[in-house]
Formats: C-alpha cells, structure tokens, sequence
C-alpha cells in the first residue's frame, strides 16, 4: 500500500530484501502494548500480508526471526517467508532476543510497495516476544468471548430488510464485529477452543477486509467446505478451512494449508479472484457469484467447458448451498 528504497545487497539463496530502517524498539511489553493501541492494531497478520502488499499501511506481523548476523556493518535479522525461504531485516537497533537461532516474534512494520510486483519499504515500528503476545490476547479473548456471548449469535452486522433486495455489508468497525464472528464459528463448531475460534474470526475478516471480499460470503464458503474444521482433508486431497487443492496453496505461496491464517488468506484470494473474472463478463449480481462458486468448487477450466455452472450434482448443490447460507446471513430471502 507508497521512493523506493533499493536493496544494499543481492539477496543471493536468502531471499529478497526487505529494507528497513528501526525508528523505535519497544523494549518492554507495556511500550509494545501501547504502538499497538496507537496504530489501532487488533489482530497480527501473517508474513503473505508483506508478500501481497500494495499501497502503504502500519501492520503487525506474526512470524519466525531464524537468527540475525550482521553484514558491512549493518544488523540483519532473518524473518521466515509463506515459501520457507527468508527475507533478510535490517534492523540496526534490533533487541537481544532477536539474535538466537530461532525466535517466534511480533513485528509492528510501516510498509509500503509503490508498484505491483516493486521493491517492499519497510519501516521496523517495535517488536515483542510471540509468547509475552499470547499471553496478552489470551486474557483479551477471554474478555471478548464473554462479551460476544451478550451479543447476538449471528456474523451479520445488521441485516438489510427482508424480500429480494441488493445485499448490504456491515458497517461495524473490524474490532466489534470480530468477535461477533468468533462467537458464531465457535457456535456452530463447539469442539473448537474460544481462542481457536477468534484467530479463525481475525484472519477471516481480516483478509476479507484487505482483499474487498465480504466477510459473510467466506463465512458461507468455509462451512460448505469444512463446517470450520481446520484439519478437514477431503478424499481428493483438498485442505483446511477452505479446502485448498495442493495446487491452489502452492500458487499463493502456502506451506501449510492447515493453517489457519495461511489457509484464509488462500481461501480469500482464490474466491475473490474467481470473483473478479466473472464480473468483468457479467457484472456484480448472482450470475458472477454463481460462477465464481463453481469455479472455486470445480475449477475454471469446468466453467469454461460448461459455458456456466457444470452440470455436476456436487457443484450445483455446493453453489445452491453457498448462496443460501450467504443470503442467510445478509437477511436476504432467496
């Protein structure tokens, strides 16, 4: 999300090169805690959020620092990528801890790509321990399951009046309708934990937020695929939360497509992809979304064959199914 700052050095088998310039280390927790309140930071995004930005933004990263060793006198902190290679940090102020072999660790970057597919300039805001982060948010989900439990039990934000109207999205800001989600996922999957439920709600609505796709249609989408089962695996080899094929994680980068930030951020990107193609051929309405649903469940090569949804009962149903569980939610009556 805005001159370009060149690598100092060939990335040679680590890598690209993230260029970055530490402005202020957050040497305790309660420094942390408070760049967090001020960037308004909710939920840390995984390393893909680095790898597919566009445009500039403050985000909180969630990842592994391999080790640091520092080169021509400048720091290098070593952050593990979505392709299990790594991107070398500069970080001149970098803190102790982030010097071992291998560390679980919080970033707060401001990052900015000025062109698709140009050079990332990223600015290191703070870092903090991924345990001393849990243990945080672990007391903050506990607070926010019990106040999603007053609220009601639906990801709906609001629901548009009833009969055949346009569908509406929510308007709650990211940080009230979060736990609305996790509060349903954890619902209509009770043998989730309540801390399991919320990450599968952040990274839902999270991605679905960056990538312009309606929260409410993944939300339909995941439980046609999966009924929020991370570890679902279908007899032909589909994977998590939303089912990704081998092929479709390796094409987005993932290495674990039974995580669950790996596999949304997946889901979001084929679907609103999908999406993309056939709006530029039928417009936004029922049609395109029909379509995408197919493509997403038979792929694009079975559309195309087909010159619509295919004649396949499972793909008709799953589109029917899809639709229905999206109107649902919207307040929609189809």
């Amino acid at each position: 999300m805005p001159a370009r700052l060149l690598p100092l050095w060939k990335p040679l088998a680590f890598g690209s090169v993230l260029a970055i310039a530490c402005l202020a280390q957050a040497q305790t927790l309660p420094e942390y805690l408070k760049l967090r309140k001020k960037y308004g930071i909710k939920a840390a995004a995984g390393v893909a959020a680095l790898d597919t930005l566009f445009g500039s933004r403050v985000v909180e990263i969630a990842g592994t620092v391999k080790g640091s060793f520092t080169i021509n006198g400048d720091h290098v902190v070593l952050l593990e990528r979505t392709d299990g290679k790594t991107d070398m940090v500069h970080a001149a102020n970098a803190p102790d801890w982030l010097s071992g072999n291998e560390v679980r660790a919080r970033l707060i970057v401001s990052a900015k790509r000025e062109t698709v597919g140009g050079e990332l300039e990223a600015t290191l805001i703070g870092a903090a321990s991924e345990i001393s982060i849990s243990q945080v948010e672990e007391e903050l989900r506990q607070a926010e399951a019990a106040a999603a439990a007053r609220r009601p039990k639906s990801p709906v934000a609001y629901r548009p009046p009833s009969g055949n109207r346009a569908r509406k999205l929510w308007t709650l800001p990211v940080s009230e309708v979060t736990p609305i989600y996790a509060a349903y996922i954890h619902k209509h999957n009770p043998r989730l934990s309540s801390g399991e439920a919320l990450h599968i709600a952040e990274a839902l609505v999270g991605f679905s937020v960056q990538y312009g796709v309606d929260a409410r249609l993944i939300m339909a989408i995941v439980i046609a695929e999966s009924d929020f089962n991370p570890n679902e695996t279908s007899n032909k080899g589909a994977m998590g939360l939303g089912q990704l094929m081998p092929g479709t994680a390796r094409d987005f980068g993932i290495t674990n497509a039974y995580d669950t930030t790996e596999n949304l951020y997946g889901t979001v990107r084929e679907i609103t992809n999908d999406l993309k193609r056939y709006e530029k051929k039928s417009g936004k309405g029922l049609e395109s979304l029909a379509l995408a649903l197919a493509a997403y469940n038979a792929g694009i090569g079975a559309v195309a064959r087909a010159g619509g949804v295919p004649p396949y009962r499972a793909t008709q149903n799953y589109v029917r199914k899809v639709i229905r569980l999206y109107y649902g939610f919207c307040g929609i009556r189809s």
